[in-house]
This record gives C-alpha cells, sequence and structure tokens, in this order.
C-alpha cells in the first residue's frame, strides 16, 4: 500500500502501540492449518495404516461361513472406524470455523461500514488534490502546445514566403520585427527568440533573392526572343536529323528483309536470328522517332508559352499607359475648365456688386434693370486673353489682372495652410465649407477632418462676402 506521507506518519503511530504486548486476556489463537488438520486426522490415518496392512495379507473370500465373517469384519472397520468416524470428526471440527468465518465476515462488514464515511473523508481531499494537480498540468501543457505552435508558425514562415514577391517578403519580415517574443512564452522565450532571428535572416536571404529573381525576370524577357529563334534552328536541325535517321531506318529495313530473304533460303535458325536483329533495329529507331517528336513538342510548346508571355506583357502595358494619358489628360482638362470658371464667375460677381453698390449709394435701385452699363474691369479683363501681359486694358483692370497674377501665382508655388477656423477669427463670424463653396472657394486640401485654403485667395474671399452681403441687402431692400 503506497499512502501519502503524511498518511504513513499517522498509521506509523498507531502500528508503534499494535506492536506492544497484547493482555493475555486479548491475545488471539492462531492454528498452523495444516498441523491442525493432520492432528486431526492422525487417529484415522494411523488406523488406516494398521487395517491395510492387515487387509494387503488377507485374500477376501466370502464363499465359507469364516470367510464372509472375516469380509464383514474389516468392511465394518475400514467403515465404521475409518470413513464414518473420519466425517464424524470433520463436521464436529468445521462447526465452529464455520461458525467463526461468519461471525468474522459479519464484524468486518460492521467494521466497513463504520470505516466508510471517515475513509472517503479523506480520500475526497487526495483526490481533489490529485485533481487539481491534473488539471494544472493539463493546462501547462495546453499553454506549453500553444507556445510550440507559435513558434512553428514563425519557422514556417520562409515556407510561405517562398515564390513570393519582394514586397509581400519585406512586410512578412516587418510584421515579424514588430513581433518581440515577450514572457508569455515562458520557459521557451529563447527558443522563440532564437527561431525569430533565424526566421529574420532566412526572409532577408529570401527579400534579397527574390529582388534578384525579379530583376532576373526582366532580363530573361529580354533574351527569350533570342531563345526563341535559337531553339527555331535546333527544330530545324532535329528536323534534318530526324529525316536522315528515317532514310538510314529505311535502308537498314530494306537490307534486313533483303538478308533475310536470303537466309530464309539458306537456313531457318539464321532467318529467326536475322528476324530479331532487324526487330531490335526497328525498336531502337521507334524509340528514337518517339524521342525527337516528343523533343520537338516540347519546344514548339514552350516557344508558344513565350509568344504568349510576350504579348500578354505588351497588351497590359499598353493599355496602362494609355489609362495613365487619359487621366493626366482629363485631369489637366478639368482642373483648367474649373479654374477658368471660378475666375469668370468671380470677376462677374465683383462686376455686379461694384455696379449694385454704386446704384444703392446713389437711390437708383428702382431704375436698377433699366440702366445701360460699362464694362466692368472683371469683364474687360475676361474679354482681354488676347493680351496676356494686360498692357491693352483699363488702369482698374489692369490692377485686376496684375492681383489675379500674383494671386495664381502664390497658389500654385505655396501649399494650402489656411483654415476654417482661422478665417472666422478674422472676419468676426463662424463661416462654413458649404458656404465658402457658395462663393467659388473650394478647399484646396484637407487635413485630416480640417480645410485648407490658399492665404492668397483671403483678400479675394472678403471681395466675395462683400458682394453676397451687398447683394442679399439689395434683395430684401427691394
Amino acid at each position: 500500500m503506497n499512502n501519502h506521507p503524511a498518511e504513513n506518519e499517522a498509521v506509523g503511530a498507531v502500528a508503534i502501540q499494535a506492536d506492544a504486548p497484547a493482555p493475555a486476556a486479548s491475545q488471539l489463537i492462531t492454528l498452523d492449518p495444516a498441523k491442525y488438520v493432520a492432528e486431526v486426522f492422525k487417529p484415522f490415518i494411523d488406523k488406516l495404516a494398521i487395517l491395510k496392512a492387515e487387509a494387503d495379507a488377507i485374500t477376501p473370500d466370502a464363499s465359507t461361513t469364516a470367510g464372509m465373517d472375516i469380509c464383514i469384519k474389516y468392511r465394518a472397520a475400514f467403515r465404521d472406524d475409518v470413513r464414518i468416524a473420519g466425517e464424524k470428526a470433520r463436521v464436529e471440527r468445521k462447526a465452529p470455523i464455520l461458525i467463526i468465518g461468519k461471525l468474522l465476515d459479519t464484524k468486518y462488514a460492521e467494521l466497513k461500514v463504520e470505516v466508510a464515511p471517515y475513509e472517503a473523508k479523506f480520500d475526497g481531499a487526495i483526490e481533489a488534490e490529485k485533481k487539481r494537480k491534473e488539471e494544472l498540468k493539463a493546462a501547462e501543457a495546453a499553454r506549453a502546445e500553444q507556445i510550440r505552435l507559435r513558434i512553428a508558425a514563425i519557422r514556417e514562415l520562409p515556407l510561405q514566403a517562398v515564390g513570393q514577391s519582394a514586397e509581400v517578403i519585406a512586410k512578412m519580415s516587418a510584421a515579424l520585427e514588430v513581433d518581440e517574443p515577450d514572457e508569455a512564452f515562458g520557459a521557451m522565450l529563447d527558443a522563440a527568440k532564437v527561431a525569430r532571428a533565424e526566421v529574420l535572416i532566412k526572409l532577408a536571404a529570401l527579400h534579397v533573392a527574390a529582388t534578384e529573381t525579379e530583376a532576373e525576370a526582366a532580363r530573361i524577357a529580354a533574351e527569350r526572343a533570342e531563345l526563341a529563334q535559337l531553339r527555331e534552328a535546333a527544330a530545324e536541325a532535329k528536323r534534318i536529323a530526324q529525316e536522315e535517321a528515317d532514310r538510314v531506318t529505311a535502308e537498314r529495313q530494306a537490307e534486313d528483309q533483303r538478308r533475310a530473304a536470303l537466309v530464309a533460303e539458306q537456313e531457318a535458325a539464321a532467318l529467326r536470328q536475322r528476324e530479331a536483329q532487324a526487330a531490335e533495329l526497328k525498336k531502337q529507331a521507334d524509340a528514337q522517332a518517339e524521342r525527337n517528336r516528343l523533343e520537338q513538342a516540347e519546344i514548339a510548346r514552350q516557344r508558344q508559352e513565350l509568344l504568349d508571355m510576350q504579348a500578354d506583357a505588351k497588351a497590359k502595358a499598353d493599355a496602362e499607359a494609355a489609362r495613365l494619358v487619359e487621366a493626366a489628360a482629363q485631369a489637366e482638362r478639368d482642373r483648367v475648365a474649373a479654374d477658368t470658371k471660378r475666375q469668370l464667375d468671380q470677376q462677374a460677381a465683383d462686376t455686379a456688386a461694384a455696379r449694385a453698390a454704386a446704384l444703392v449709394e446713389q437711390g437708383r435701385l428702382a431704375d436698377l434693370a433699366d440702366q445701360p452699363t460699362s464694362m466692368a474691369p472683371a469683364d474687360e479683363l475676361a474679354d482681354a486673353k488676347a493680351s496676356p501681359d494686360g498692357s491693352d486694358l483699363s488702369p482698374a483692370a489692369q490692377d485686376l489682372f496684375e492681383q489675379e497674377g500674383a494671386a495664381n501665382f502664390e497658389r500654385a508655388h505655396t501649399p494650402p495652410t489656411l483654415r476654417l477656423g482661422q478665417i472666422s477669427d478674422r472676419l468676426g463670424f463662424t463661416v462654413t465649407a458649404s458656404f465658402m463653396e457658395s462663393l467659388g472657394f473650394a478647399p484646396a486640401a484637407t487635413d485630416k477632418a480640417a480645410k485648407l485654403y490658399h492665404e492668397a485667395d483671403f483678400k479675394s474671399m472678403c471681395a466675395a462676402i462683400c458682394r453676397h452681403i451687398s447683394a442679399v441687402q439689395i434683395k430684401h431692400a427691394i
């Protein structure tokens, strides 16, 4: 019995007490079963030995009165004095033993029932602790397996990178650089660091190889045209060689047939030998012809594959170039049209606002629709596109031309930095991006949620806002 150390210690204390001499009244009588049985049956065995010795010397004969008496005497002796008496002794000796056995079973059953709850009490604690330790062991094994799988996944990265582009391998290396093994790896932290370092080295080598492979692919593409020509020349040479081989084979077959005919006339055995030689030669020729055919088919397949790859690459490159050129041209047309429209709209609005303001000041609002208008500097500027330097414009139009030219130059060479919040702070009231767009000023760029405008447009923004206010005033005054 393997007991827990604490259990052994407790049981040992009881065992020490049990080893002490017990009072005479409580000592148990112990018997040697073999000796006890031998003592019980010793008188009968001795009696049997005597009777056997006497009986061995007698030949039974029941045909006479004396012989019958002797047979009856010894039969009774063996039966009554040995067998029946022995059976009686067995029953008498066994009866108390059977009673003791039943009493032992009964007393043990009572003892077992009384001990069971106490044994279960301590056994439950022991089993619970065993279960807890097994669960901890299983959890640790699962965690170790997860760590092993993570390390295995790291080591498999080079296999996944095989055949990938240099860009993909670079991203894999960058991701692994960031994924630094931490204390979560426990005892396998060093193994994880070693695996990560080895994989980073392998990925770096694969990245170099992929870069070289991509460069080599470009070179190979240029050499494939030359290779195709060489293969065509090789195919032609093989064709000529095949024709020569066919001719030689035909000649050999004709010669073999001629010789076979001659040999057939002379000797059947020689004929069979020469026919076998002719068959072998034909087999070799057929095998050579099949090899030549397969080589020609492979060369034709590779040539077609090269041609298809070149055609696909050229078509894709032409389509992409055409798309980029069209996109650039359309973007430039859209930008020029938008800038032109915005400038013309702004100039027309400036002219209308200036006229309305002049009419308001002179008190002639009622006759606004009937008043002839002269060309404003902005209109004059719009109609003077034939004079790029503005030399033939009026002074006001020439000044506007110079201002617009300076603003356009600054917009083209200065990034937008003016925010909506700065515009609102300067004006003293809040403006929105949609309001600015209604005036013709769309954001030149965005910084996250912020809308950015050119600083050079602020003066034009103020003028547009003034025109808007004047138009609103005129509208509601009427």
